[in-house]
């Protein structure tokens, strides 16, 4: 008993945490002002009393205003080159050094009449050997003196231009800065050349080469890319440097509120220039406080959220007690507003001039508590979320008036779903809840078409969206949670279901008895307050088993003759207690939830398969009990102990020669007494109050079905 007192108590702080986290995380989303007030918007009338500064503050740019400038700042930054005046005469000291080994390398390939490759790869020179040797007999001392003169000339007219160490495509401005001795000037970055105009120059300089090209161009080239270096280096550190003075030059005030001015009067309209200096007074009285205040504040926001939070609490704890003590079904309400509150929290961070506030998915929120739960928690869900997403935007009263209305038409439109796809109708109800307040709204304000219109588009888009998202979401929660709704449930009731058709076309008679237990069940359910449809469904597929040899049970005999004629009474007892596992097999072949899979083994709790016990004593045989004893477990809950007594009761009435209120009245008392004294219903939480109220419904319930039928006098 103390052990499982410590984990009730576990189970309560983990829910503890789950709630606070939830609370910490949504307040996080709160926007950081002075105070938690409604935006104010240009054309909107302050309704408040006069609001006074309590000291000078400067009027604040709109942050993307103030971006803007700052971009525009930028722009007007030139990038920074420093001329590298060392760089000409390294370069012309190498050319001779250059020349002079090529001369040699040439000579020695002359001297041996052979040609190494590697020299046509040094020098880059894409011509045969043969050719080679040919053309290199041709070059004299003049050549390479005209070579030199030609080169030298090419680097003058380089460096007296300027080399720039950066493609002129990849500079964004089309000036630059030329910083000479601390001096710097502005040039158009056209009047420079980069490193692919210096290799057309290259070409260029070499037309009076033309027999010799094929050397020549190479040999400069080659000079060119080890020796040709640019004179003009980027400083980006000098770029960035000024690119920063520029951006701290920009203001961020447009003007200055002196203290005891009036910043706005009550009922006055609220322009351009005075949602400026309200939204500059709340940043900045924010701001004097803001390692203090931001504690307190955020304090604040906690019991903000706490506050609406416990009502939603208390209404759990005193209406959903199954909800309550389900620290996953917490946990899946829990992900549900910190979802919805994210959605919330990124339309305030998206700049952008278009309602983007009706993209908040409430409905979604809306249909995924009612299909998970029920409509009444899913309306409860609906209105604290909606009051939430209201503070998030800054206490926006539309928003969460429309988030109100349309997630309570969503909430309606799944309540009594009966397949997945109904899913999707809900997008008509979810957009006439927002048009309605639109155009109440927008009527009231004086809004535009257009803006109506707009707010309305993305209205749609939410009405849209909403149904997907529930549809996929719905599947996640099922699986990752293993938690058994609903619609699922009525899903599974459908006869069409391919494992009740099986059972129809195998076992017509256990089939037939699965449906009458089932309306037996559902009833009993009902009287005493149990879920009706997981016990409806528990009984239509108690019985699965039977499918693999139905003709072992007495409902599915067609003829006089028993299967078990010609059996051991242990043998025939192993039959009819394989269903119990072949059920279980067939189930999860089937994916049924375990919540449906546990009324199997349950039905049948420890009993035993009597009849056959009874023909083994009687046959005066040594026999082990145990061995015509189902496996179980006992029913674990008032679903599963209904459908036990359901099942008994189902198949003694069948055997009934006449039915009236008396004799039902004394047999059910007969299995009741049976298996409440068996010690079968002990882990059920059934009370004598629940086992007096199930009876009264099975008796009403088989009097209908069993009801005696007028003898019509013969034509």
């Amino acid at each position: 008993m103390k052990s499982k007192k410590k984990k009730i108590d576990y189970n309560k702080l983990i829910r503890l945490i789950v709630v606070l986290i939830t609370i910490f995380i949504i307040s996080l989303f709160y926007p950081r002002s002075e105070i938690i007030e409604r935006d104010v918007k240009v054309g909107d009338v302050w309704t408040s009393k006069d609001l006074i500064a309590q000291f000078s503050f400067p009027i604040l740019k709109y942050p993307e205003e103030y971006e803007r400038e700052l971009l525009e700042a930028e722009k007007t930054v030139l990038p920074i080159f420093e001329l590298n005046d060392t760089i000409p005469s390294f370069c012309l000291s190498s050319l001779k050094i250059f020349l002079d080994k090529a001369k040699k390398d040439f000579r020695l390939v002359l001297n041996n009449s052979l040609i190494d490759d590697s020299i046509l790869k040094v020098y880059s020179i894409k011509i045969d050997s043969q050719k080679f040797l040919q053309i290199l007999k041709l070059l004299n001392a003049e050549y390479f003196n005209s070579l030199e003169l030609t080169a030298k000339n090419f680097i003058n007219y380089i460096y007296g231009t300027g080399y720039l160490n950066i493609l002129k495509n990849e500079i964004e401005k089309d000036s630059i800065f030329v910083r000479i001795k601390n001096e710097e000037k502005k040039y158009s970055k056209d009047n420079f050349f980069d490193s692919k105009d210096v290799e057309k120059l290259i070409i260029q300089s070499l037309n009076q080469f033309e027999d010799l090209r094929e050397i020549s161009v190479p040999l400069l080239k080659k000079f060119a890319d080890e020796f040709v270096l640019p004179n003009l280096i980027y400083n980006e550190e000098d770029t960035q440097l000024a690119i920063q003075q520029a951006r701290y030059k920009v203001s961020r005030n447009i003007g200055i509120v002196l203290e005891n001015e009036r910043i706005v009067a009550k009922h006055q309209k609220i322009t351009d220039e005075i949602k400026r200096k309200i939204d500059s007074y709340r940043k900045i009285k924010y701001e004097k406080g803001e390692r203090f205040n931001s504690i307190l504040q955020f304090f604040g926001k906690f019991l903000h959220n706490a506050a609406i939070l416990l009502l939603l609490g208390i209404y759990i704890y005193l209406f959903r007690k199954k909800v309550y003590t389900d620290t996953s079904k917490i946990l899946i309400i829990s992900i549900v507003l910190i979802l919805i509150s994210f959605f919330a929290f990124v339309t305030t961070r998206v700049e952008i001039d278009l309602p983007i506030e009706y993209l908040i998915l409430i409905p979604t929120a809306s249909m995924l508590i009612t299909i998970i739960f029920d409509s009444r928690l899913g309306f409860y869900v609906t209105i604290i979320i909606s009051l939430i997403i209201g503070g998030i935007r800054g206490n926006d009263y539309t928003i969460t008036t429309a988030n109100i209305v349309a997630g309570a038409l969503a909430v309606y439109s799944v309540r009594d779903i009966k397949n997945r796809s109904q899913i999707f109708r809900s997008l008509i109800f979810i957009l006439s809840g927002y048009a309605v307040i639109i155009l109440a709204f927008g009527l009231e304000r004086f809004s535009t078409l257009e803006e109506m219109g707009n707010e309305l588009i993305f209205a749609l888009v939410n009405s849209i969206i909403s149904p997907v998202l529930t549809y996929g979401l719905l599947i996640f929660f099922e699986r990752i949670f293993k938690i058994t709704t609903d619609l699922t449930l009525v899903e599974l009731a459908d006869f069409n279901h391919p494992l009740l058709q099986e059972l129809r076309s195998k076992a017509p008679g256990t089939f037939h008895h699965s449906v009458n237990m089932s309306i037996l069940s559902e009833g009993a359910a009902k009287a005493i307050g149990a879920n009706t449809i997981l016990t409806k469904v528990g009984a239509l597929y108690h019985d699965i088993g039977k499918i693999v040899e139905p003709n072992y049970f007495i409902e599915n005999l067609r003829e006089e003759k028993s299967e078990h004629e010609d059996l051991d009474p242990e043998q025939s007892a192993q039959i009819i207690l394989n269903h119990v596992e072949e059920g279980i097999d067939l189930a999860r072949k089937y994916h049924l939830p375990e919540e449906v899979i546990d009324f199997i083994p349950m039905h049948h709790g420890t009993t035993h398969v009597q009849y056959f016990l009874n023909v083994a004593k009687q046959l005066g045989k040594i026999i082990d009990e145990d061995k015509f004893r189902y496996p179980g477990p006992k029913p674990q809950s008032k679903e599963t102990g209904i459908v036990m007594l359901a099942d008994a009761v189902e198949s003694m009435s069948r055997n009934l020669d006449v039915v009236n209120e008396d004799i039902l009245n004394q047999m059910i008392d007969e299995v009741i007494h049976k298996r409440f004294f068996e010690g079968q219903l002990d882990e059920s939480n059934l009370t004598l109050k629940d086992l007096n109220l199930i009876k009264q419904s099975f008796i009403e319930t088989l009097l209908g079905i069993y009801h005696q039928r007028i003898e019509y006098p013969e034509a």
